[in-house]
C-alpha cells in the first residue's frame, strides 16, 4: 500500500514537472518569437495577442480571463477533479509563466 501511494506520489509530481516545462517554452515561444515579430497563433492565445496589440494588456491576464467560461462549463460538464487538474496544471501555470515575460 505505501508502494502504491509513492508511486501516485512519483507520478503527479513527474507530470506537474513535464507541464511547468511546457508552459514555459511556451510562454518563451510567444515571448520572443510571435510578439516581437507582431504575429499571433491560434486559441485563446492568438486572442490575447491581439488584445495585446489593441489595449497593451498582459497576456497573461488576458488569457486566463478568456479561459473563466471554459472552465465554468467544464466543472459542469466534467465534475470538479478535472476543474481543479485543469486549472492548476494548464491555466494557471501558462498564464503565471507568461505574465512575467517582459510582454
Amino acid at each position: 500500500m505505501i508502494k502504491k501511494n509513492k508511486i501516485k506520489i512519483r507520478e503527479l509530481i513527474i507530470k506537474v514537472i513535464e507541464i511547468s516545462i511546457g508552459c514555459i517554452i511556451l510562454a518563451f515561444g510567444i515571448s520572443v518569437f510571435l510578439l516581437p515579430n507582431q504575429l499571433s497563433s491560434g486559441g485563446f492565445s492568438g486572442i490575447s495577442t491581439i488584445f495585446y496589440y489593441l489595449f497593451k494588456t498582459k497576456i497573461g491576464t488576458t488569457l486566463f480571463v478568456l479561459n473563466i467560461p471554459l472552465m465554468i462549463l467544464a466543472f459542469f460538464r466534467f465534475g470538479k477533479l478535472f476543474i481543479l487538474k485543469a486549472i492548476v496544471r494548464n491555466s494557471f501555470t501558462i498564464c503565471f509563466f507568461k505574465y512575467f515575460w517582459k510582454y
